[in-house]
Parts: C-alpha cells; structure tokens; sequence
C-alpha cells in the first residue's frame, strides 16, 4: 500500500479519461478496487483520501 500510487492514480483519473470512464462504470467497490490493482495500484482508503487533499490542495 503506498501513498505514492494513491496519489499516482488520482493523477491518472484526473488525465486519462478511457481509465476513468471505466473506473466510474463499474457499479461496486469491490469491482473497481480488482480492476485499480490489476492496473498497478495498491492502496488504503487512507491513502486515498490523503492524497485527494494533496492534490487539490
């Protein structure tokens, strides 16, 4: 679990609208947290919610 990928991955949803809309199609959260890890990034909600204040801070 990284901080780093969390912030990386908010980047890529932020930049890649093809992973994005895939992202945001998928009904349940254990749906897109498989499909979130099979693109390479590992983290805790945690970590997601501090770098989603990083970034837009």
């Amino acid at each position: 679990m990284s901080q780093e990928q969390a912030e990386a991955f908010l980047e890529r949803m932020k930049n890649d609208d093809v992973f994005n809309a895939a992202v945001i199609r998928m009904d349940d959260l254990e749906t897109k947290m498989a499909y979130i890890n099979r693109k390479g990034y590992t983290f805790t909600s945690d970590e997601l919610e501090k770098a989603s204040h990083l970034i837009t801070v």
